[in-house]
């Protein structure tokens, strides 16, 4: 079991294993689909260039295939980076789903993979992406923290997941390295002319520092990530929406590029919640606060790809999926130290909303970027022609090769992250933070417990627990903000001031029922009006014009979706509309629930039209 600064411990990657429809997405991710092929896919930026090992980046180096940015320049050697994040990122998810489903193949293929990473340590412990004449000596761009960041990730899990010592001793050993290279106080890791997404993404280091403070205990880890965040203030930075003198501005509103703006909340959240330094704690305040306008109604934050000042829009801003992944791993470090039900529920919407919103529904293929009401998929945000353009992010690719193959690695670790972060340990409690169907595994004074989670929510309202082993332990439930009536074997309970149901240890725990009462709402915000049924965000589907635009191996391939002037996309919602819910049998809960919804079209008339959600549809009109 982990340990942190408070009595509330996160649990150890491989302690949650995901099963039901969850673990059927996660197989076919990982046996079908881009999450396991991404590499076959992309072999000249995963397979082919061994940045960590033989190809390091050196000054004589000119210039490398990154994907979409081939360029040649001084200053562009230390940007060649960028098949670091593509390699490590996927690796990172391609080790948790291998690991989680238990896949022997993928497992085997991951083992090869660690011991190769592990063989190109040198012998002073360095592991990282750059030679002898470029190593911890940048003075421009570059992603020598970032590299390792992203790495070291993929390489903790693995080490929580099979306790191989060897893993933790070359990761200690390496972050050994690189804080003797920047010693605390005495050097300026971000002090660069032309800083741009490396540097920048190299904040992220203090994810490790977070990782290695939990498996040690070593507080020298913590004392380096509020070095790194101190040194990240000191200088004027490309991307500054985390800089505290302007989350104290009120009227400074986030502008920059959404993937660091919502990874760098995870450095501020670790910082403000592990130090003695209030103006943190006071950043972070202002920080939530700015967040609140550029989340969409789905949960996404606006990252298409720049903030720009922007209010999220249904309709004119989108989300990323870099920025999705990000977020959501950022709320799970907030519900580590700021334990509350409210980060529970901003978890599951993202995820359920945004995140399954901008996955295919019928093939092996994301959106890079997505937006809640989604009129047409040709390249630009709501275009209504597919038309030739340099403008190509709101497609539907497994790859999204001629932007950046960043989203798809992403997209493989968003669920292993969330499954991570269902449970957290406080003593003899046991916390539920999040909902759906799997196992896990603790020790409880001395004595091993499993829990197993069977739902098929999001869609059901229902969860039954089943205990095994010891029972001694006092069970706190998470209560979502969309359960109306919360019931534990048929007996309602209220939450306490954290949003939790505690229940003690002296009761029986063999069979648990938990029971949410969800019914269909209408809700008015600024956005407009949306209508949701317990975690999900409903949508009224939209007819499009599907356009092969590259095919891949296999079953791979690039599409766009053109408008076809579906008249459904003008409806209006009625304010008091009848609403009926359609259960229907099934393992995926994006096809199993549909809401027969109430409209007025264009001409006055009432229509009633099937909603489904979001994760079940390609276009869309979610916000109205």
């Amino acid at each position: 079991m982990k340990k942190t600064n408070s009595t509330i411990k996160t649990v150890q990657f491989g302690d949650v294993h995901p099963e039901g429809w969850i673990k059927q997405q996660m197989e076919y991710d990982l046996k079908d689909g881009f999450v396991g092929h991404l590499d076959e896919l992309v072999p000249d930026l995963i397979l082919e260039d061994d940045i960590y090992g033989k190809d390091r980046l050196t000054k004589k180096v000119k210039s490398k295939d990154v994907g979409a940015v081939n360029s040649e320049g001084d200053w562009n050697v230390q940007f060649l980076w960028w098949n670091s994040e593509t390699q490590s990122n996927w690796w990172d998810g391609y080790i948790r789903n291998a690991l989680l489903t238990g896949d022997k193949e993928a497992i085997a293929k991951v083992v090869k993979y660690v011991n190769e990473k592990l063989a190109t340590q040198d012998s002073d412990g360095y592991i990282g992406v750059y030679a002898d004449d470029l190593r911890y000596d940048h003075n421009t761009e570059n992603g020598e923290l970032w590299a390792q960041a992203s790495l070291f990730r993929g390489l903790l899990a693995y080490y929580e997941a099979t306790d191989d010592q060897k893993v933790l001793v070359a990761v200690v050993k390496a972050v050994d390295v690189t804080m003797q290279a920047y010693p605390i106080g005495k050097s300026t890791p971000f002090k660069t002319v032309k800083p741009f997404a490396g540097v920048g993404h190299g904040l992220t280091f203090t994810d490790v520092c977070d990782q290695l403070f939990d498996i040690t205990g070593e507080q020298k880890y913590l004392d380096f990530a509020k070095f790194l965040l101190d040194d990240y203030n000191l200088h004027q930075m490309a991307e500054e929406d985390i800089l505290l003198k302007n989350l104290a501005d009120k009227n400074y509103k986030f502008k920059g590029h959404g993937v660091h703006t919502y990874e760098h909340l995870r450095s501020l959240t670790l910082v403000a919640y592990t130090s003695d330094d209030p103006k943190y704690k006071e950043g972070l305040q202002h920080y939530l606060e700015k967040l609140k306008d550029v989340v969409s109604v789905s949960g996404g934050p606006i990252g298409d790809e720049w903030i720009f000042g922007r209010h999220a829009d249904a309709d004119s801003t989108g989300y990323e999926y870099c920025s999705l992944q990000e977020l959501l791993d950022s709320y799970a470090v907030l519900n580590k130290f700021d334990h509350n039900s409210a980060w529970g529920d901003k978890i599951e919407w993202l995820l359920f909303n945004a995140a399954q919103g901008a996955r295919h529904p019928h093939h092996s293929s994301i959106a890079y970027c997505k937006s809640d009401n989604s009129y047409s998929m040709c390249g630009h945000i709501n275009d209504h022609e597919c038309k030739e353009s340099k403008e190509n992010r709101f497609k539907y690719s497994p790859v999204h090769k001629d932007i950046a193959v960043c989203c798809a690695p992403n997209a493989g670790r968003i669920y292993p992250y969330f499954i991570q972060n269902m449970w957290q340990t406080d003593g003899n409690t046991l916390f539920l933070d999040l909902y759906g169907p799997s196992i896990f595994t603790s020790i409880v004074n001395g004595k091993k417990v499993k829990v197993q989670q069977v739902t098929n929510y999001p869609a059901s309202d229902q969860v039954e627990l089943k205990v095994a082993g010891n029972t001694a332990f006092d069970l706190a439930l998470r209560v979502p903000q969309w359960a109306e009536r919360f019931e534990v074997n048929g007996k309602e309970f209220s939450a306490n001031n954290r949003g939790y149901v505690i229940i003690p240890s002296g009761v029986d725990k063999s069979s648990i029922t938990i029971k949410m009462g969800f019914s269909p709402e209408i809700h008015q915000e600024s956005q407009g009006k949306y209508i949701s049924y317990g975690p999900l965000l409903f949508a009224l589907p939209l007819e499009g014009t599907a356009e092969d635009v590259k095919v891949w191996k296999g079953d791979f391939k690039d599409q766009k979706y053109a408008y076809t002037q579906d008249e459904k996309a003008t409806y209006k919602l009625v304010s008091n509309a009848s609403i009926k819910v359609n259960q229907e049998e099934g393992s995926n809960p994006f096809e199993s629930v549909a809401l027969e919804v109430e409209f007025k079209n264009d001409k006055g008339e009432k229509v009633s039209e099937m909603m489904k959600p979001l994760g079940a549809t390609v276009l869309r009109k979610s916000v109205f």
